[in-house]
């Protein structure tokens, strides 16, 4: 699908954000842990949400969806053979997925995305899991991969890279429990560290709180069940980040909701940084207030702890007075595409000053704004196709984004938000 998002001289009204796509993911999977019957309100209904109920029905999990909730009985300790998985293009998806081939004779995961998934490197947890006992077939640590377990787990120790992503120890953390306890220990670093704090909040509302020994990056899981639960999903600030790059870069009056000041994840660093960079933003209970049209001045953005932002960010900073360094964001580089190389790629067709760095990249913006009138590859990422439509909100002749429809994995209303704010959006 083909969308052309036109120039835009005022954006006005009120978004409600969808619900978390990380929060509802980690409710998903920890309600399938669980042997009893638990409730998930306002859970998203995203790619990624549906991709991984799928695979739970597959592994035996009853679920039950109406509007606003999810009913899921899950399958504990005791999975159904599934014979194979497809993780849709979810990363974290199929990395929640992957240990519970510790507890099957045999599991096959494939992808349906295999120019985006397909590519992604799982071979820190692939590494893992053999430790642990498994016996794993992969494609040199991509998929397709096959999982033999089964076997009782004699080992309590295990270690697992931080350095590419933290999905990896959320996985193992998660798993733990049902394997009879785990010490885990992080190497090399951790990236994204929010992301971890959230996986450990879910575990400990479903009553398994692991030991967190943060300064070694040391994580004990104790011997212990899942306990049924009722989960209340937050909005998603890295899809409100998007909302908001649009609403700093015109003259705007712009509301979202609900996003909740004491939330764990690390992308509502945004707020902050937009009024550095000269933007007004008013915080209101779990209301947030844009206004935007001001002119922008540049100002550096450490994406480490913000890493499902650093796209939008870039949007802004592409029109912000000055140079912007995006760093410690190194890991962009291996999602849905590489969040680097394709966006500098992009972002050269439309005439930006981008240069990529060892850890990140380097934009020196036009406050005038670009010409505009091309059409840029989504590349299958949700992400770099909502940068793009916020950037042809500042061209004179807009932007035609190919593989539009990829917003869904996390933002299935994001055109439809665009547009009822003021935008001209048109599909192709």
């Amino acid at each position: 699908m083909k969308v052309y998002v036109g120039p835009a001289s005022r954006l006005q009204g009120k978004v409600r954000v969808p619900p978390s796509k990380n929060y509802t993911s980690r409710y998903i999977w920890v309600s399938a842990l669980t042997e009893g019957e638990s409730i998930i309100y306002d859970p998203a209904t995203n790619d990624d949400a549906g991709a991984l109920l799928n695979c739970c029905r597959r592994l035996g999990a009853k679920v039950q969806a109406s509007e606003g909730r999810l009913k899921i009985c899950g399958f504990g300790r005791n999975p159904h053979p599934p014979g194979v998985l497809d993780p849709g293009n979810g990363g974290l998806i199929l990395r929640l997925l992957l240990p519970i081939g510790l507890l099957l004779p045999e599991v096959q995961y494939v992808t349906s995305y295999p120019e985006s998934l397909g590519k992604r490197p799982q071979g820190h947890l692939l590494t893992a899991l053999r430790a642990l006992g498994a016996e794993v077939e992969d494609d040199n640590g991509h998929l397709p991969i096959t999982i033999r377990g089964g076997r009782p787990i004699t080992r309590r120790t295990v270690a697992v890279s931080g350095r590419i992503s933290s999905q990896f120890a959320t996985a193992l953390l998660m798993i733990a429990p049902l394997l009879g306890g785990l010490d885990l220990r992080i190497t090399e670093g951790l990236v994204s560290r929010p992301p971890l704090a959230t996986t450990l909040q879910v575990m400990a509302e479903a009553g398994v709180t692991p030991l967190a020994d943060w300064e070694k990056l040391r994580f004990t899981v104790p011997a212990a069940s899942y306990q049924a639960g009722v989960y209340h999903v937050p909005g998603d600030y890295p899809a409100a980040s998007a909302i908001m790059a649009a609403a700093a870069l015109v003259p705007s009056s712009v509301t979202l909701y609900p996003l909740s000041p004491a939330d764990q994840q690390g992308e509502k660093q945004v707020i902050p940084y937009l009024r550095q960079l000269g933007v007004e933003v008013k915080t209101e209970g779990q209301e947030v207030t844009i206004r935007g049209g001001s002119p922008l001045r540049a100002v550096d953005f450490n994406g480490e702890e913000a890493i499902d932002a650093v796209l939008s960010m870039a949007a802004v900073a592409c029109c912000a007075a000055g140079t912007t360094t995006f760093s410690r964001v190194a890991n962009l580089r291996w999602k849905e595409s590489d969040r680097i190389g394709d966006l500098a790629r992009g972002l050269r067709q439309l005439g930006v000053a981008i240069t990529e760095t060892a850890d990140g990249f380097v934009i020196t913006g036009n406050p005038h704004g670009y010409e505009g009138g091309i059409e840029l590859d989504g590349c299958q990422d949700h992400r770099l196709i909502m940068t793009y439509a916020v950037l042809a909100l500042r061209t004179q002749k807009g932007l035609v984004i190919s593989g539009a429809e990829h917003v869904s994995k996390s933002f299935p209303g994001f055109f439809a938000a665009l547009e009822a704010l003021g935008a001209t959006v048109e599909v192709e």
